[in-house]
């Protein structure tokens, strides 16, 4: 009965839905025509919108540089690059444009019974933010990087992977952990915590990485101004010539890790594992981040750079220093 009746309610909304979007009646009008009061059309779209009844995609027409495109392909080996022409935009507006992009470019790659690897910060969220809502069958969405205790929680891995599930369905695969803990032994008794080593085991079956790329400089650092990481602790990471990080792994402008006793007390994934995963996405661009996107390529730690044509006209400029 219960069931029968959701079915009906799930029709109701789709026949209000159509009419509004398809056959262009205004709100009056349907309100009429179902014996329903305007305001309850007006709930009913809404709630067609929330069910996935009714999917907005909006093409944006962007402008890509195949030139850079090329380059940073054949000089860091890459599968692929996308180098999207950057019209001045405030930071706002680019970090939005920067995610329409990204989504644009995961939808390409999503399928069905895929484990899908992501980290978190502001370049995935604005992703997600853009991301088309489609089910998939069997996919599971995997958080690489342990981050309890930030301050910006929409952008955080929990976040992160509960939105996509959220937009992709499937299953979401949690690391309950901080970042950085005190010592080596606290994460190895972690590590043994029966779903955090469900979702680590997880971690060396992705199909598909998806991250940032981080800067260890303050005025861009996503790990310092959400509090997952102390000045202190940030300057003892310059000290080592960190300068930038995937996944919260730290390397220097080669490309090569460095910090390790900070890197064994932090809970993330493992260089070892990253590099299984064959599609490794950097999404990363704008001031403060070309240094650290070239040691990420200069490490593989990317090897599918999403970027625009400053920062990618920056970093070749800088690899030729």
């Amino acid at each position: 009965m219960v069931k029968k009746q959701l079915e009906e309610k799930l029709e109701k909304l789709a026949d209000v839905a159509e009419m509004y979007f398809v056959e262009g009646l205004t709100q009056s009008e349907i309100a009429k025509k179902v014996d329903v009061t305007r305001s309850m059309v007006s709930r009913m779209l809404t709630e067609a919108r929330q069910r996935g009844i009714v999917k907005i995609h909006i093409e944006r027409p962007y402008s890509y540089n195949s030139d850079l495109q090329a380059e940073l392909s054949k000089r860091f080996r890459l599968k692929k690059a996308v180098v999207f022409c950057h019209a001045g935009e405030n930071a706002t507006e680019y970090l939005s444009r920067l995610g329409e992009v990204s989504a644009q470019e995961l939808n390409s790659l999503l399928k069905n019974q895929m484990v899908l690897g992501v980290a978190w910060g502001t370049a995935l969220s604005a992703t997600i933010d853009a991301l088309e809502s489609r089910l998939l069958d069997d996919i599971k969405i995997v958080q690489l990087v342990g981050a309890l205790g930030g301050r910006n929680l929409t952008i955080d891995g929990h976040s992160v992977v509960r939105r996509l599930v959220e937009k992709l369905g499937g299953e979401g695969y949690y690391l309950n952990v901080p970042y950085i803990v005190d010592s080596l032994e606290t994460v190895e008794t972690l590590m043994q915590a029966s779903g955090v080593k469900e979702t680590m085991d997880l971690v060396s079956r992705c199909d598909v990485g998806l991250f940032g790329v981080g800067s260890v400089e303050l005025d861009y650092s996503t790990f310092y101004a959400d509090g997952y990481l102390i000045l202190d602790e940030m300057q003892g990471l310059e000290r080592y010539g960190a300068l930038g990080n995937v996944c919260g792994l730290f390397f220097d402008e080669n490309g090569e890790g460095t910090a390790r006793e900070f890197q064994d007390r932090s809970f993330t994934i493992r260089k070892r594992e990253l590099m299984k995963i064959p599609t490794r996405i950097g999404v990363a661009g704008g001031v403060g981040k070309p240094k650290a996107i070239l040691g990420a390529l200069r490490g593989q730690y990317v090897n599918y750079l999403i970027t625009d044509d400053h920062t990618a006209t920056e970093i070749l400029q800088l690899d030729n220093i």
